[in-house]
């Protein structure tokens, strides 16, 4: 057997393989291949928006994945700001982080951040039992009894309602019952509505307030009695067009943390409609050189449609919900993405490369590129990075000069690419320029070896084709980050992986084309033309 026949069989077992997976895929789960549906699903969507008076900066909250709730899919979208997912070293407090694109001017703009996520997860995933665990645990001495500047829990009104509650009552969890019946029936229910934080001893006074103002006053009522309490910042899943952020209560008693709300009227426990976004009193959204913020959620519900027939619990279903992207936690979710979209760029390399005929510095390299372009999503990278390879390419015709090994010479290199990125960050920090905003996504190796391989070029074969080089990989990486720049494509792989064979099977017949590629066609075009009959002269002498 020939290796072109052993690949082309290959490539065509793989296809056959990854087209059958799809399919079955797609006829076990049907539309929960898009997103889990169910009674505890529900689609949020938070809308932000406000007016730009500088280097604006936004934060805005997002919800915890612990426990029984999970966040299945989440995404964020804005033409004025670009947006940097939450921290995986800090699941407890998750927050997106806005920050205004190069190039656009002062003035409104609009942040959309929008979520699935499901309240029933039956089988929650380790890290979310660990971090349930971390956030149920028993509290530090003295914590949770302190006075926060909403929470005057030492105020002497809260302090003489506190005690005239409770006087003949000495077991805490007689004391918390009586404190909550007095919030939750002589506290009169009031809306909420968008403007500063209302205090506990504002709601005292007014006998009156919201989810927020009851919540809060409860807190301080049961630390001005010595009993750990703290406050719940989250959002009720309810179909509702506009929504705000709501807060309810958790006492330490029993040696748990018991969950009231009463606002609501729930005592000792709360529905499992209620999404934690983070404990404490936590603002939804802070902005930094905006005006005019304003933020509401629309809480939309996923189910099946009264016609759909009951989804079926058969084994095949089962192992395809298990091997399911949405079940990772949010973190997990992106990495993932990003490691399917590298087959994809390394065949658009490939189609680059062997079909069409561009060089490039490095053979994956335009690839990494690629991807960060994605991330940016926005011009100045590209003239950043350009910037910074020609720079490096200057301080290496100086370092010629040494005649250094190339081990050290690489170190030497990296070294003045680190000293030039400082540089730039200081400077563009004293000029209030953004271009900082580019240089950490830019891998430092990719950035030496390019400039090496930058100068080996220039030494060969002349400063035309190194520039040509850089040129044509700076192309390819804008076309990686084009392409995966859709979403149609990042959303298609992360619900069919199987793509990969699809994708392995083209990477291995291209593999196998000697043919012409199409720059060499361009280039041999007046000898092509010279191929018919009239040209099959042969002249003797």
């Amino acid at each position: 057997m020939s290796r072109t026949t052993l690949c082309v069989l290959t490539a065509l077992v793989l296809a056959v393989t990854s087209g059958a997976l799809m399919a079955s895929r797609q006829q076990v789960m049907g539309d929960d291949v898009k997103v889990p549906t169910g009674p505890g699903t529900w689609k949020v969507t938070l809308l932000v928006t406000g007016k730009s008076l500088g280097d604006a900066k936004l934060s805005t909250a997002t919800p915890l994945d612990f426990g029984r709730q999970h966040i299945l899919r989440e995404a964020c979208q804005s033409e004025q700001m670009l947006d940097k997912p939450p921290d995986a070293r800090h699941p407890e407090r998750r927050q997106v982080l806005w920050t205004r694109r190069a190039g656009q001017q002062d003035g409104p703009f609009r942040a959309l951040y929008e979520f699935y996520c499901t309240t029933s997860v039956n089988r929650p995933s380790a890290p979310m039992t660990e971090l349930a665990q971390t956030l149920s645990a028993a509290p530090q001495p003295g914590q949770y009894l302190q006075r926060e500047s909403v929470i005057e829990s030492d105020h002497a009104a809260v302090a003489d309602v506190a005690r005239r509650l409770t006087v003949g009552l000495d077991r805490s969890e007689d004391q918390v019952e009586a404190l909550y019946r007095y919030v939750e029936q002589e506290i009169a229910n009031e809306p909420s509505v968008a403007g500063p934080a209302v205090s506990a001893t504002d709601c005292l006074k007014r006998q009156g307030g919201d989810p927020s103002a009851k919540s809060r006053l409860l807190v301080a009522l049961c630390r001005n009695r010595g009993v750990p309490a703290r406050l719940v910042t989250g959002l009720t899943l309810a179909r509702d067009s506009k929504q705000m952020a709501q807060h309810w209560v958790e006492v330490w008693l029993r040696d748990q943390w018991l969950p009231m709300s009463p606002y609501s009227h729930h005592y000792g426990w709360v529905p499992r409609t209620y999404l934690v976004f983070g404990y404490g009193d936590l603002p939804i959204v802070k902005g930094r050189n905006v005006r005019g913020l304003e933020y509401a959620f629309m809480v939309e519900r996923v189910a099946l449609e009264a016609n759909e027939p009951e989804k079926s619990d058969s084994w095949g279903r089962s192992v395809f919900a298990t091997l399911s992207f949405h079940s990772l936690p949010p973190t997990e979710q992106r990495l993932v993405e990003f490691l399917l979209l590298l087959p994809i760029a390394a065949l658009i390399v490939c189609v680059f490369r062997n079909l069409i005929g561009l060089n490039s510095f490095g053979t994956f390299a335009p690839a990494l590129l690629g991807l960060a372009f994605r991330e940016l999503r926005s011009m100045p990278g590209f003239l950043v990075f350009t910037t910074i390879v020609l720079t490096g390419w200057l301080l290496r015709r100086l370092l010629d000069r040494y005649h250094l090994l190339q081990v050290p010479r690489m170190a030497v290199m990296l070294s003045l690419v680190v000293i030039v990125l400082i540089t730039a960050i200081v400077t563009a920090c004293h000029q209030n320029l953004p271009a900082t905003k580019y240089v950490s996504l830019f891998p430092m190796v990719i950035l030496v070896g390019m400039i090496e391989r930058f100068w080996t070029l220039e030494t060969e074969d002349g400063t035309s084709a190194s520039f040509k080089t850089l040129f044509s990989t700076m192309f390819i990486a804008a076309a990686i980050s084009v392409t995966l720049s859709f979403h149609a494509v990042v959303r298609h792989m992360f619900r069919f992986p199987e793509t990969i064979g699809l994708i392995m099977a083209v990477q291995l017949l291209i593999g196998r084309y000697t043919g012409y590629r199409i720059s060499e066609l361009y280039r041999f075009r007046d000898f092509l033309r010279m191929q018919g009959p009239e040209f099959n002269v042969v002249h003797l002498d």
